[in-house]
């Protein structure tokens, strides 16, 4: 049908289905009355590696198969059925760092093999994207009180004690749930 628009992001992971529904939100703030379906796929069939280098055997035993769905509409009479709302969506890009360019990578070992390599330093560049989405989101999502604690800490810190530890702000106060990549528990160790 003329009315329905499909993209295809391929080859960026899990993070395409992220990219995906901020795409989403932009067609939806320009076309009334629409719906916009993601389906988000993961499929590591075709980068299945053969070879015997260690960093390129790793992603075959930490990633598999799955899929994913959300339906957003900006129709007024879906809101009461909606479960939930999107309110802030934030990303940032950390590409332009060579090391984190690389930390995920697909390319031929020395026997001509095709596999995904993951660098040592993938935690570290995870771990600071993840802290830099949080520093990106937390104004947007925080409350005031949380917001004036950690800036009042911050000014501590400069003008009073630079030994002080930095507040780490609540962000229960702003989300009743956290839903972490599968592969997050080593980010968010790294994070801490």
């Amino acid at each position: 049908r003329s009315n329905i628009r499909s993209f295809n992001l391929p080859g960026m992971g899990c993070s395409a289905g992220l990219i995906s529904i901020d795409l989403a939100r932009d067609l939806l703030q320009v076309h009334p009355s629409s719906n916009a379906l993601v389906i988000s796929t993961e499929i590591i069939t075709p980068n299945l590696y053969t070879g015997n280098q260690r960093s390129m055997l790793l992603p075959n035993c930490l990633f598999r198969m799955g899929a994913a769905a959300i339906l957003l509409s900006n129709r007024r009479r879906d809101a009461r059925r909606a479960k939930y709302r999107l309110l802030h969506l934030v990303r940032t890009h950390k590409g332009a760092d060579d090391r984190a360019y690389r930390c995920v990578y697909q390319e031929e070992d020395a026997e001509g093999h095709t596999g995904i390599s993951l660098s040592k330093d993938l935690m570290v560049i995870a771990g600071k994207a993840l802290k830099s989405n949080i520093t990106t989101i937390g104004p947007l999502v925080l409350p005031m009180s949380e917001q004036l604690l950690f800036f009042l800490t911050l000014v501590g810190r400069k003008l009073i004690n630079h030994k002080w530890k930095p507040y780490i702000p609540d962000f229960k106060m702003a989300f009743e749930h956290f839903c972490i990549h599968a592969g997050g528990r080593a980010v968010i160790d790294e994070l801490q």
